[in-house]
C-alpha cells in the first residue's frame, strides 16, 4: 500500500471514491458535483487529501481542513472525511490514513481533530482514533 498527498492528477481516482463515501452516508450519487467539489479543493489548496493505493488501485482517502479553535486557542487540522472502499476494508487502510494525517499534524505542529457529538469541547484528538479501524 502507498499513501500520498493527492494532486490534480488524482481527480479521476478521487471522484468515484468521494461519491461512494457520500453514498455510504445516505446521500444520492452526484458524481459531477463530487468532481467539481474535489477539483475545487485541489485547485484552491484549501484542504489536504491523502489517497491510498494498493498497487495502482485507489482504495481510500482522508481529507483534512485547516482551521482554528477558539476553545483550544490554536490552529488545528479538522477532518470529517475518511473512507475506504468496501472490498478493501478491515485491512488497516483506514488506520494508515489516520496515521498519515497524524504525521502531517506533527510536522506542522498543529493538533488534528475530528468533531464529534460528545460532551465537553466536542473535539477528539486524532491520537484517540483507533476506533476507525473497526469502522473502515
Amino acid at each position: 500500500m502507498h499513501i500520498r498527498i493527492a494532486t490534480d492528477e488524482d481527480l479521476r481516482s478521487l471522484t468515484p471514491l468521494f461519491d461512494e463515501y457520500r453514498k455510504s452516508l445516505g446521500q444520492d450519487s452526484r458524481l459531477a458535483d463530487c468532481k467539481e467539489f474535489i477539483e475545487s479543493r485541489l485547485q484552491e489548496n484549501d484542504s489536504v487529501i491523502f489517497i491510498a493505493f494498493l498497487v495502482d488501485i485507489p482504495v481510500g482517502f482522508i481529507q483534512l481542513y485547516p482551521s482554528f479553535s477558539s476553545v483550544l486557542l490554536k490552529p488545528l487540522w479538522y477532518f470529517d472525511d475518511l473512507f475506504v472502499a468496501e472490498p478493501y476494508r478491515k485491512r488497516g487502510i483506514g488506520t494508515e490514513l489516520v496515521k498519515k494525517a497524524k504525521e502531517l499534524a506533527d510536522e506542522t505542529q498543529v493538533l488534528a481533530v475530528r468533531r464529534e457529538k460528545i460532551e465537553g469541547n466536542g473535539f477528539v484528538s486524532i491520537d484517540s482514533l483507533a476506533l476507525f479501524e473497526t469502522q473502515v
